[in-house]
């Protein structure tokens, strides 16, 4: 600490984020915040600071009191608040207040920014709210609350950007620009306000390479950034980061770049080629996330190929939303034509990377039947897609009184992580073009294409699809038609039950049977598949149930003569095959042996047209051995499999498919 003034006590200043993320220290906000504070010599010397990430566990609020036991004293409580953690940080701040009454609680984030009259009037002990971008803001505030005669200063009523109570009522002065220049922002890494150890024993590491996002999508609300000018980090300073973090960051951690269109700057190729160089020169792996360039280009391309032929990436996401002319634009949203969303997909197959498209169901002007529609646009196009609903963030046209009434838009509070009741966001369940009973279905048929299409079934769908001319969500609404018909155990059924339920009871998640099958630890993501799918590949349930899947399926499209049932036959042996190599990665089995499967060459190359089998040189006719590598993914942490088959990224079974050891046979042989 300076000793500018040395007669006074420093304040004690504690900066917190709840975060869903278990195993993390490390805060890019906090980090800002603290760094920003404390390069200013007059707030330097002012306060001492103390940054606290916190796991947001179910029972988080149970510890309150002990977690307060150790702070020893606190002037000022900043809470960084987003929608998921909204409801524990504001029971913490009052928590701190009935502590420390004097005390002065800040809380600042894209949730409660501009929503001043609901956060003093939902929580008695807050005192200020920043808007916007909060570095400098808070930073004057701290300077603000600082004692007389610390030489902080200013007052209050001339701190830009913020609200506070004035008389008992909320008060808030005009913000002022947005910060042109990012590089006045003092990096946390840099700067040393976090240091090795705090990386280190961080699971995921979160930097920023820009701020903004040009396009004004009605759903979205980038950090107030809405149709704003991309600004960029400076180059040298996002490299110098990178190579902290490579440098420091344990084996499995993964980076986030938590960019808006990742790949839209011409700098951001050569990030990408400058976190490959740093990891090759350490001999470190980490994974990567971002959001990608909604509108991808050749630049986007170029750095994906590069991100993916290193290791870095396991697959590439494409914004799409929705392929409804009338949804897009009732967002407000420019998207990828579909011609040339077509076009894309195949030169990232051309390239070898992976990609996910999102949809997001129940956005108005969306019906089922062009849900629906969409839905099957990807994966004819050769996409995977993955459907996310439609939840409502605060700041955004969409939450407005007259957008709702406009298309009679009906919500439901519900947890955003089933594994938590508390982090509970707002639902559309309902609107003008969609009924209740409609969403259900739609989320129900996202568990049954996550457990078939994505992993069980997928080779023998795309192909039934091809020779029949049945969409491939049709044969999965069949799938979700007879989904509790084929079920093996009691288990299964009260899985599928318990995920019915969550849908319309907030509180109805079975902790007991969900996360004793994943394991307290798993990645809180799609828990009910996740649950579903180590349950039945702990043993053969999975083997069962695509064989009984699967004659439910033939007899569905068995009148129709477009398919003869020994190709048929031989794609469910194919599959079950398939299912058995995944069960051993899934176990961990290091020594499993490779699984041959003996198929016609008719059948094998039906999987590689609609390309589920890699194209390799086979025999003229006759039988096709194919080996499936059982121990491809045994060392791969069981909820990263999972999640990675379910993005798209670990292609079933194509991804399982020994190449250079092939056994191939013919008939005559």
């Amino acid at each position: 600490m300076s000793d500018v003034h040395p007669d006074h006590e420093a304040l004690k200043c504690h900066l917190v984020e709840i975060t869903p993320m278990p195993g993390v220290r490390y805060s890019l906000n906090l980090g800002y915040l603290h760094a920003a504070a404390a390069a200013d010599v007059a707030c330097e010397s002012a306060y001492d600071f103390f940054k606290h990430v916190i796991f947001q566990a179910p029972d988080l609020l149970e510890h309150t009191e002990a977690w307060l036991d150790g702070l020893g004293h606190v002037d000022v409580l900043a809470l960084s608040v987003y929608f998921w953690n909204r409801e524990p940080s504001m029971r913490l701040a009052e928590a701190v207040k009935r502590r420390w009454p004097g005390c002065a609680v800040v809380v600042g984030g894209n949730d409660v920014t501009h929503q001043a009259a609901a956060v003093f009037a939902g929580c008695e002990a807050v005192d200020y709210l920043v808007h916007g971008e909060g570095e400098f803001t808070f930073r004057e505030l701290l300077k603000a609350l600082a004692p007389p005669g610390s030489g902080a200063g200013p007052d209050l009523e001339r701190t830009r950007g913020i609200t506070f109570r004035r008389n008992g009522i909320p008060y808030t002065v005009p913000a002022g620009e947005r910060i042109s220049d990012l590089s006045s922002i003092p990096s946390p890494l840099l700067s040393g306000v976090y240091g090795v150890d705090d990386i280190r024993d961080s699971r995921v590491i979160i930097l920023e390479t820009n701020r903004g996002c040009p396009y004004s999508c009605a759903f979205c609300y980038w950090g107030g950034a809405t149709r704003s000018k991309v600004r960029p980090f400076p180059l040298e300073r996002i490299k110098q980061e990178i190579t902290f973090v490579v440098t420091h960051a344990r084996p499995d951690a993964t980076l986030f770049l938590a960019d808006a269109n990742f790949g839209i700057l011409g700098q951001d190729l050569e990030i990408a080629q400058w976190l490959v160089s740093e990891l090759r020169r350490l001999g470190k792996r980490i994974f990567l996330f971002t959001n990608w360039a909604k509108n991808t280009s050749a630049r986007v391309l170029e750095t994906a190929e590069i991100l993916y032929s290193s290791n870095v990436i396991a697959a590439v996401t494409l914004s799409a939303q929705s392929f409804t002319p009338e949804v897009l634009r009732i967002a407000r949203r420019s998207n990828i034509k579909p011609d040339y969303y077509r076009s894309l997909q195949a030169e990232f197959r051309r390239r070898g990377v992976p990609t996910y498209t999102e949809l997001i169901w129940g956005m108005p002007g969306e019906s089922l039947r062009t849900f629906l529609e969409g839905l099957e646009y990807v994966i004819a196009s050769g996409g995977f897609p993955v459907v996310y609903p439609l939840l409502l963030l605060n700041n955004t046209e969409y939450t407005s009184a007259s957008f709702r009434h406009d298309h009679s838009v009906r919500t439901r509070h519900l947890p955003y992580q089933v594994t938590n009741p508390e982090m509970r966001a707002e639902f559309v369940i309902e609107h003008s073009l969609m009924t209740e009973s409609e969403w259900l279905e739609v989320m129900e048929l996202r568990l049954v294409m996550a457990v078939f299409h994505a992993a069980l079934l997928r080779g023998l769908l795309c192909v039934v699809s091809r020779l029949t001319g049945r969409r491939v969500v049709d044969l999965c609404r069949v799938l979700a038609g007879v989904f509790g018909e084929v079920t093996t155990t009691s288990v299964l059924d009260a899985l599928l039950d318990n995920h019915r339920r969550i849908l319309t009871d907030a509180d109805a998640f079975d902790r007991e049977l969900v996360m004793g099958i994943t394991g307290s630890d798993a990645i809180p993501d799609h828990m009910h598949y996740q649950a579903v799918m180590t349950h039945l590949l702990a043993g053969d349930e999975a083997e069962k149930v695509v064989t009984e899947a699967a004659a439910h399926l033939w007899r569905s499209i068995e009148a129709d003569g477009a398919m003869d049932s020994t190709t048929f036959q031989a794609l469910v042996t194919f599959q079950v095959s398939a299912v058995r190599a995944l069960g051993c990665s899934l176990r961990g089995e290091s020594d499993a042996r490779p699984v041959p499967v003996s198929i016609p060459v008719t059948v094998h190359d039906l999987l590689v047209e609609v390309g589920q089998l890699h194209d390799v040189r086979r025999d003229a006719d006759g039988e096709q051995v194919i080996l499936l590598d059982a121990a491809r993914f045994a060392a791969t942490p069981r909820d990263s499999l999972l999640l990675a088959i379910y993005h798209g990224s670990v292609q079933m079974p194509k991804s399982f498919e020994v190449l250079a050891e092939a056994a191939r046979s013919s008939a005559g042989r």
